[in-house]
């Protein structure tokens, strides 16, 4: 029995990393669509939607929740200005 609840949660755990995965890949092909709509916000993304926008992280976080959405599970990333640079 436990067998069958690990292999119950490793195939919920591969399924949430494979959206993770793929909403990411969404954002990046998405990005200059994206950014012309959402230039400074920080958004919040899941299942190739975007579920919200805000000026911050906790704003944001405030709004996916209240969404009734565990942002445990939402993609946050942040759409600088245009004349914003970031050095890596």
């Amino acid at each position: 029995m436990e067998k069958e609840v690990s292999k119950t949660q490793d195939s919920e755990i591969l399924e949430i990393l494979k959206i993770a995965e793929e909403d990411g890949k969404w954002f990046s092909e998405k990005y200059e669509e994206l950014r012309t709509k959402y230039e400074g916000k920080v958004v919040a993304i899941k299942n190739k939607n975007v579920l919200g926008d805000a000026n911050s992280v906790d704003e944001l976080l405030d709004k996916v929740g209240k969404k009734g959405e565990d942002v445990a599970y939402v993609l946050i990333e942040t759409i600088p200005p245009k004349d914003v640079s970031f050095i890596l």
